[in-house]
């Protein structure tokens, strides 16, 4: 008769199976997860020594590149929003007046 999700016999039928049945199948996928990240975290420490040990060889390389001059990047002038554009467009229009 009671058809709603907030049932009583429902909600106990529920937590049953969520219990009983179910248990095993999720202590397992996370038994599963655990191992997969444990291997994905000694890859990734892997990796970090790796580039460690990369990096110290290269150190006297980066030293000669940071010495030349960087071009510098103007900041003035229209930007690329398009708030900015509109505002452009607007100006253009006020200029180009004809008779």
């Amino acid at each position: 008769m009671a058809k709603s999700l907030r049932s009583k016999p429902k909600l106990r039928a529920k937590s049953l199976k969520r219990k009983g049945e179910f248990e095993g199948i999720v202590d397992a996928r996370n038994k599963r997860l655990a191992e997969k990240m444990e291997k994905e975290t000694k890859r990734q420490e892997e990796i970090k020594q790796a580039a460690k040990v990369e990096e110290g060889v290269e150190e006297d390389e980066k030293m000669v590149v940071d010495d030349e001059k960087k071009k510098k990047v103007s900041t003035s002038g229209w930007r690329d929003s398009r708030k900015q554009q509109y505002k452009q467009k607007k100006l253009q229009k006020k200029k180009n007046m004809k008779f």
